[in-house]
């Protein structure tokens, strides 16, 4: 039977580790305390960086939270400010969501009008469609 380097490694790493923390418990609860934190905030920032969309730019924000200290005061002169910078669409991260900013009035006929189609979905609420007893016309059916 072969066995790679790799599995051989994590073997042992393991071992290593269960015998640490065997032998030294609140040293391995210590160190768990300032781990957790540190994967929790590179998992989140992975994240967010991946759910930009690629082709917008935008101002960078700050882990876990993105851009929500930037508009915080003010968020109107924020974003006139970054328009300056970033053009008329730009992307902001609130928290790990991006979303989209139109900064003026043609760039909103643009995106508004010319994919108005695309856009006019609206989404089922559970709160109206489930628990009010919605009575739908269109599906043939009382909620």
């Amino acid at each position: 039977m072969k066995f790679s380097l790799g599995s051989i490694m994590t073997a042992l790493t393991l071992t290593i580790l269960q015998s640490q923390f065997l032998d030294h418990p609140f040293r391995s609860f210590v160190i768990g305390l300032l781990l957790v934190p540190l994967i929790y905030l590179a998992i989140t920032e992975y994240l967010r960086k991946k759910s930009r969309i690629p082709s917008f730019n935008g101002p960078p924000g700050l882990p876990v939270i993105g851009n929500i200290a930037d508009i915080k005061y003010n968020a109107a002169e924020t974003y006139r400010q970054w328009a300056k910078t970033y053009g008329d669409v730009y992307q902001i991260q609130l928290g790990n969501i991006p979303v989209i900013v139109v900064n003026s009035a043609a760039s909103a006929r643009v995106i508004f009008g010319q994919f108005s189609q695309a856009l006019s979905s609206r989404p089922t609420f559970y709160t109206f469609h489930k628990v009010s007893g919605y009575v739908s016309l269109r599906n043939g059916y009382l909620g």
